[in-house]
């Protein structure tokens, strides 16, 4: 099964447009894309847990690694084609990495949850497709009046977190034990060999309609590619280990174990008091 990067052509009947969620993360109560990252991931996670009248806490771990440009590793993800867009001068990224940069990446992973359960082929509103919510939504949210995040902007913190606005997606379901795995990246409205794109792009596979002018982003479900992840990018998550598993390549300077670990404690230090989330942060 071959995996690839699809980025959209613009249509003529396509409004030009540019993601505005990055704007809700620039007022001064959240002063640091790590703070941002810690705030809407681990809350959706707590969210997410499998059976939230049980006492086992939701587990967290984040991991900072390194791959250097010689050890060939993100080739097999980011394609030459794929860094014409990366490095763009119109996509809205200020200093891009290059495809000979060292690798700075970030994996956060959650246990004891549900993952991205729902329909994974349904393009529309679909309650409680939290895959859906995630992977397809813009400014929509699965969650109720009431609760913290409904808007759906902080998911925009995964792409954010990156140099080149791209996160991979491993997750295993409780409502199915499927392992799903899928790639996005978020620019702006941009060119690329003269042609013009909009700011979305897709890494799976895709079905295609007859004429090929029409595709369908969808997850890949392959038992090699996660294994390859794993090493790759050392998680911990088996495939028996229900939640999901973010990756976030050439993650910005202030994405540290210090600035982790400050923000988990500032945020959500009484669940941790309380026995409900357990988090480990390290850099290998």
């Amino acid at each position: 099964m071959e995996v690839e990067w699809k980025f959209e052509r613009k249509r003529r009947s396509q409004k030009s447009r540019d993601p505005m969620q990055a704007s809700f993360f620039t007022n001064a109560s959240i002063d640091e894309d790590a703070q941002a990252l810690i705030r809407e991931l681990i809350q959706n996670s707590l969210d997410a847990k499998v059976n939230p009248a049980s006492g086992e806490p939701v587990r967290i771990r984040l991991r900072i690694g390194t791959h250097h440009p010689e050890s060939g590793v993100m080739d097999r993800y980011i394609s030459e084609h794929a860094w014409k867009h990366f490095n763009a001068p119109d996509n809205g990224l200020a200093s891009p990495p290059q495809a000979g940069d060292p690798c700075r990446f970030l994996v956060y992973e959650d246990f004891n949850t549900c993952g991205l359960v729902g329909d994974e082929m349904t393009y529309d509103e679909q309650p409680g497709n939290s895959f859906y919510y995630f992977m397809r939504a813009e400014g929509q949210s699965g969650k109720e009046d009431g609760v913290r995040g409904r808007h759906g902007i902080g998911k925009y913190v995964v792409p954010k977190t990156s140099g080149i606005r791209m996160f991979i997606a491993a997750t295993v379901r409780s409502s199915d034990q499927r392992c799903l795995i899928a790639g996005q990246s978020v620019l702006k409205s941009h060119h690329v060999d003269g042609i013009a794109h909009t700011p979305d792009a897709w890494w799976g596979v895709f079905d295609m309609d007859e004429g090929g002018d029409d595709y369908f982003p969808m997850p890949v479900e392959d038992a090699e590619l996660f294994d390859r992840l794993t090493r790759d990018f050392g998680l911990a998550r088996t495939s028996t280990d229900t939640g999901l598993s973010l990756i976030m390549p050439y993650v910005q300077e202030d994405i540290s174990v210090e600035t982790l670990s400050k923000y988990v404690v500032n945020e959500y230090f009484w669940p941790i008091l309380n026995g409900q989330l357990l988090v480990e942060v390290e850099e290998v």
